[in-house]
């Protein structure tokens, strides 16, 4: 054989070879960074930038500056309004139903799909950074330092992959930042990173630390309509039945019970008690929601100051919404549009123009495959959401989901329904009977039209399409009242007066 033929094996495989590191090199270019960060029970009314009646009392400049520069989403909402389940969802890209993850304290099948797991495998430096309130410790990351279960206000403990735990003095917020920021400081700068920071807060009881101790300290913040609405007669199946009233003719319910003897001390009109637990509840919440902020700020100016702010693709949401007084309730798990609805906000200006704002229909399943769609890796066919990217990109897709499944299992009022564009029909595992309400009319819920005659075409239409979506996702009603057993049988609704414990 020629001796030039001798080397033309050699010279192809080393063609080969640069070829595949050159591919390797644009894709990883082309892969931004991915800074995701969560909050726990953070309305989207409590942001600024939502523009709620609250918007000039949210101290959230840096959040609100993430919303200027990139696309809020108004009407994402969860499938299962509770912290573990939600979460399990937003890993997973799965219904509650198909995740078995109906609960509190619920643990992700070893088998599940999980888009960190993807990630990984696809190359990125992963980590998480935080709250993550499930039974087992994150599963296919880089690096971790997590929280057993809620984990606390202050003098956080964080678990590690060595089965090591680390105790740190000081606010969890601050504390959870440094943890992130050193981390981002030791990867491999040549290699994408996926960072999930993972804030305890603005879960009860609120707490904050001492520099925002004075937030609104002087000022009567405005109620919202809702506050004073006798939920038993508007809603007796759902809003009636719920747990965490701020205050009634009973008494404070849930977490109130701390302060009973602080609201006695002010008024003895149940209706006045009521306002005034709502003033202390909205300013704690509001000085909590502060502290985020704060380190919100931190890590964002860190990007800016690496000079990869721009090729970080930035998320802020929560594991689902809360009540701020609307309906006399604090807490969530309800189907209600506060505790439904998340917010969503996401920055990249290499391809999301800045101050969009996205009224589509998304849900805490396509968080998932959105991630891996930017991150240039490949989304398992299992999950059951779809990438809101073509969303994040201006366009409207003709066959956008019209309509949400929601299904709450765990404490009364269990009960499951569909939300629509315009519609909101609920049903209980106990009676026929229907909650429905016209969104259109009646975005704050006040009115339930569940035995309106003149809302009888609507509601068998809905019902229909109720149906539909059961079958599309892969979910029956055998199952819902199996799982979630009978709300007559249920105890009432009081609670045992807790004791207020002392920092």
């Amino acid at each position: 054989m020629p001796s030039g033929m001798q080397h033309k094996p050699f010279l192809f495989l080393v063609f080969l070879i640069i070829a595949a590191l050159s591919q390797t090199s644009a894709q990883s270019k082309n892969r931004p960074n991915i800074l995701f960060m969560m909050s726990d029970d953070h309305a989207l009314e409590g942001i600024g930038a939502y523009g709620s009646w609250l918007k000039d009392y949210c101290h959230t400049p840096s959040i609100d500056q993430l919303a200027f520069e990139g696309m809020r989403f108004s009407n994402v909402c969860c499938n299962n309004s509770i912290c573990s389940p939600s979460r399990a969802s937003i890993i997973s890209g799965q219904y509650s139903h198909v995740t078995g993850a109906l609960n509190l304290g619920c643990e992700l099948k070893p088998n599940a799909p999980s888009y960190i797991r993807q990630l990984t495998n696809s190359g990125y430096q992963t980590c998480v950074v935080g709250k993550w309130h499930m039974k087992q410790f994150p599963r296919g990351t880089s690096d971790f330092a997590v929280t057993v279960g809620q984990g606390s206000y202050f003098n956080p403990t964080l678990h590690r992959p060595s089965g090591n735990k680390e105790k740190y003095q000081g606010y969890y917020a601050d504390r959870y930042t440094d943890w992130a920021l050193k981390w981002l400081d030791k990867r491999d700068k040549k290699t994408p990173f996926y960072l999930s920071l993972h804030f305890k807060g603005p879960h009860e009881y609120f707490e904050y630390p001492k520099r925002w101790a004075k937030l609104h300290d002087s000022v009567n913040i405005p109620e919202p309509p809702s506050l004073h609405e006798d939920i038993t007669k508007t809603s007796p199946l759902l809003k009636g039945k719920h747990y965490s009233v701020l205050y009634d003719d009973e008494g404070p319910k849930s977490f109130y019970l701390v302060y009973e003897d602080y609201l006695k001390q002010h008024s003895n009109n149940p209706k006045e008690r009521r306002s005034i637990a709502y003033q202390h509840m909205i300013k704690k919440y509001l000085r909590c929601v502060a502290a985020i902020d704060d380190n919100v700020k931190r890590v964002v100016e860190y990007l800016r100051k690496e000079g990869i702010l721009d090729n970080t693709l930035i998320i802020y949401t929560s594991d689902q919404g809360y009540w701020l007084g609307q309906h006399n309730m604090h807490d969530k798990r309800l189907i209600l549009e506060e505790s439904l609805k998340m917010p969503l906000i996401v920055r990249y200006p290499k391809e999301i123009k800045a101050g969009s704002i996205s009224t589509k229909l998304g849900m805490n399943i396509d968080f998932g495959p959105t991630i891996l769609d930017y991150a240039n890796a490949s989304i398992p066919s299992v999950m059951q959401g779809v990438s809101l990217r073509p969303l994040l990109k201006g366009k409207s897709p003709v066959n956008w989901r019209s309509s949400i499944f929601y299904a709450y299992y765990n404490r009364s009022p269990k009960h499951w329904g569909i939300r629509t564009e315009r519609y909101k029909l609920i049903r209980f595992p106990d009676t026929e009977a229907v909650e429905f309400y016209d969104l259109q009319e009646d975005p704050s819920e006040m009115y339930n039209l569940g035995s309106e005659s003149g809302y009888k075409k609507q509601i068998t239409s809905t019902q229909k399409q109720l149906s539909s979506l059961m079958t599309e996702i892969g979910i029956t009603r055998d199952f819902l009242i199996n799982k979630m057993g009978d709300n007559t049988k249920l105890p009432p609704r009081t609670h045992k007066k807790r004791v207020k414990k002392n920092k």
